[in-house]
């Protein structure tokens, strides 16, 4: 008998059946990925896409400006970890109310006012991705984007139909792709809050991170992550919104706005 091999009949294939062929790995040869781009530990990454949502007053807006105040100074969030980077906070909605907000936080993130399209064939997304890469060569990359809220940047768009909500995601995913950012939307439920985020289901299927933000009855609120793509869910951070005096007005009356406390444990 020949100790000759022979040679495995492989069949003649296009370029491009060729071009995927050269790209199939076995599973055995894969290793583990033991680190991860975090912002803040176990809640959201670099480059992803996460969807906030509660009901009204459930402090959506307070607490995506401290998460936005813990990345921007590199300070520990609820005990998490948190790498630091800079932060552009678009308020699509707020005005006043919302400079007090980030007064009381004595945040110093980046802010971009409304009047910023999100969804349709005008999409902002390019010129907002073009100009945060120029704000980027003096100040740094971005390494978090919110999006208050998707209602206001998706004017003219129905949340409810698969094609807009389609458009709105592709706008996002250009601009986590285009800065490396994790881009995070502040949204709101729907007429029946346990059913989740307003709008059609493809959204929630397309971001990588779903928190869901409640208020209980004794005045506490409640942030829990209801979707992780990668990462463990269900975990939970408890905090109270405390009053803080901003200054008086001109009838020597106080202004207030609120911050976030984290409880402990939570």
């Amino acid at each position: 008998m020949s100790s000759e091999t022979t040679t495995p009949f492989r069949p003649k294939i296009s370029p491009r059946a060729e071009a995927l062929l050269n790209r199939i790995e076995w599973g055995e040869d894969l290793e583990p990925h033991l680190e991860r781009d975090y912002l803040v530990k176990g809640w959201i990454d670099r480059g992803t896409l996460s969807v906030v949502y509660g009901d009204a007053n459930a402090g959506k807006t307070f607490w995506a400006i401290d998460v936005a105040h813990h990345v921007q100074s590199g300070l520990s969030w609820g005990g998490q970890r948190v790498r630091q980077a800079e932060v552009l906070y678009i308020a699509a909605e707020g005005g006043a109310l919302f400079d007090n907000r980030v007064a009381a936080r004595r945040a110093k993130f980046k802010v971009l006012r409304g009047g910023i399209a999100l969804a349709g064939r005008n999409s902002d997304a390019p010129a907002l991705a073009e100009a945060a890469w120029s704000l980027a060569c003096e100040h740094g990359p971005f390494g978090l984007i919110i999006v208050d809220t998707m209602a206001r940047v998706m004017a003219g768009a129905d949340e409810n139909s698969a094609a807009d909500i389609a458009g709105f995601v592709k706008s996002l995913d250009h601009l986590r792709e285009r800065t490396g950012a994790h881009v995070m939307v502040i949204h709101h439920t729907g007429k029946d809050g346990g059913r989740g985020a307003r709008g059609h289901s493809s959204l929630r299927a397309a971001v990588d991170t779903e928190i869901e933000l409640s208020k209980g009855d004794n005045g506490t609120r409640l942030a829990k992550t209801t979707k992780q793509r990668d990462m463990q869910g269900g975990l939970e951070k408890e905090f109270l919104l405390r009053v803080e005096q901003l200054g008086v007005d001109s009838d020597g009356d106080p202004v207030t706005s609120c911050i976030v406390e984290q409880l402990k444990g939570g």
